[in-house]
């Protein structure tokens, strides 16, 4: 009996240690990097708000112009349906000018459900 209870506590803690080495190898590898703002459209197992993203691709453009400015921002998909975020350091733009394209793409977006924000935090792109 004693010889069983010392064989089921060898395969729990070797069980252990091999599922964190299998945690970390599963780790994605991400370029990690302080952003100003991101857009972030996500997907609950049917698919991103692709309306909701060429609305925003559209809007991007139009602030530009209308603000006589190029906003300069990088991409990442990171899911099986679509999802990708949109990461701006927004460092041409003076601080009301930041402001006003935070405000005005919450605005903009905000009829969808799948479109998540971050400020002043960190934008993970997959390499």
């Amino acid at each position: 009996m004693t010889k069983l209870l010392y064989l089921l506590l060898i395969v729990a803690l070797t069980g252990c240690i091999t599922s964190k080495k299998t945690r970390k190898e599963l780790k994605p590898k991400t370029n990690i990097s302080n952003y100003r703002f991101s857009v972030s459209f996500i997907s609950i197992g049917s698919g991103t708000d692709i309306k909701a993203k060429q609305q925003f691709d559209q809007f991007i453009k139009q602030f530009g112009l209308r603000n006589n400015v190029e906003l300069s921002y990088e991409t990442g998909l990171w899911g099986r349906e679509g999802e990708c975020d949109y990461c701006f350091k927004l460092s041409k733009l003076d601080k009301n000018q930041q402001e006003t394209f935070i405000s005005e793409t919450k605005e903009a977006l905000k009829g969808s459900n799948l479109v998540r924000y971050k400020e002043y935090s960190n934008c993970g792109l997959n390499n």
